[in-house]
């Protein structure tokens, strides 16, 4: 809901400043037909071109909101310094028709740079390494998160993928959620699904994945993401705790998908550990922390990705207001916490000032050598 008002009232805002690139019907024309387009984009994703156009427009209204924003500001103070000096505020409607097709212009024209050298970017994934000493057991795990699937995610990146997963032969491969934007049917006639099954095999111990909003949505349009992961070899963690003879693996219930099936998460203490002598591994898609209630043990590592590290500018700057972690590694409520930028994107294809990612895990025990 929030989401829901936050998209009108930025639609709302694009609207009152882009009608005044004309002073007739054809400024309102202009930033009604532009609106339209974006919307109806959000709503055949599920098509190559509409997704396509989607992409384009919303890097252009998040540059064009950033625009008029500042925009809005410079008249605001221009006005608020005429009346501290008690002048006669000058009428400026040239300026602000002047203005606003500038910025118009510009925002679609940065719009289009951003996708031409932003979806390269996106398209070249980094390889994250982080090694952890004196651990309980040594074992090497893939981690990766935030995929979207859609009609636009080149099928090459994810074999590419699958190559370097093989090529690593990982204990564990774990998955923090957000596979897909497409249903379980497009992916299986995309032919996902044999691709998946690769993936998951090249794990030596298992693959263990969490869902996340993402998934939520997909069910809530009729999709199966749970049974479609488990399907290709991946096993889901809902709000449940799994032992293997390497460690112990905690998937919590993702937030969005607590409340679309009105259920409460799980308090962590109801989630602990049976065998303490294992490392214990959380994966939480989103990267909210430990619940303010729990005083028990705590996870060795925990995994999440969901904030993309922001994606493109300017969320690249906001997210790090939104969340308290928003990327890499660091403490979060006492426990070592990873969050990924995810292995591909969500809408459109692009990264500035942010990376494609997955990351290689090795833990080392107090016995084992020191890697080379």
């Amino acid at each position: 809901m929030i989401f829901l008002l936050f998209f009108f009232f930025m639609a709302a805002f694009l609207f009152w400043n882009i009608r005044k690139i004309s002073p007739n019907v054809y400024g309102s024309l202009i930033a009604g037909i532009l609106l339209i387009a974006t919307l109806g984009s959000f709503l055949l994703r599920e098509q190559a071109w509409a997704c396509a156009g989607q992409a384009f427009f919303m890097v252009w209204a998040s540059q064009a909101i950033l625009l008029y924003l500042l925009w809005n500001i410079f008249l605001l103070l221009k006005k608020g310094f005429a009346v501290l000096r008690h002048s006669q505020p000058q009428s400026n409607g040239k300026a602000v028709l002047l203005g606003s097709r500038i910025i118009l212009g510009a925002s679609l024209c940065i719009a289009a740079a951003m996708l031409v050298f932003g979806s390269q970017n996106n398209l070249h994934y980094k390889i994250q390494e982080l090694h952890l000493h004196n651990q309980k057991k040594t074992f090497t795990a893939l981690f990766f998160s935030d995929i979207h699937l859609d009609p636009l995610f080149k099928k090459e990146k994810l074999e590419k993928f699958i190559a370097q997963a093989d090529s690593i032969q990982p204990d564990f491969i774990f998955f923090g959620g957000d596979l897909a934007d497409i249903s379980d049917s497009a992916m299986d006639a995309a032919g996902y699904n044999s691709l998946f099954r690769r993936l998951t095999s090249a794990a030596k111990t298992g693959a263990f994945a969490v869902v996340g909003n993402h998934e939520a949505f997909m069910e809530r349009s009729g999709s199966r993401p749970v049974q479609w992961m488990q399907k290709v070899g991946m096993t889901v963690l809902n709000d449940e705790t799994v032992c293997t003879p390497l460690a112990c693996i905690t998937g919590r219930t993702d937030f969005q998908m607590a409340r679309a099936k009105d259920v409460p998460r799980k308090n962590l203490a109801e989630m602990l550990p049976t065998d303490t002598s294992l490392p214990w591994i959380l994966l939480d898609h989103q990267p909210r922390g430990i619940e303010e209630n729990y005083s028990g043990a705590l996870p060795d590592l925990a995994l999440s990705g969901h904030t993309h590290h922001g994606q493109f500018f300017p969320a690249t700057t906001i997210i790090h207001w939104i969340w308290e972690h928003a990327y890499g590694i660091k403490k979060l409520d006492g426990v070592l916490w990873l969050v990924s930028s995810g292995l591909d994107s969500w809408g459109p294809p692009v990264r500035i000032g942010s990376d494609t990612e997955f990351w290689v895990i090795n833990t080392h025990s107090s016995t084992s050598a020191d890697p080379m």
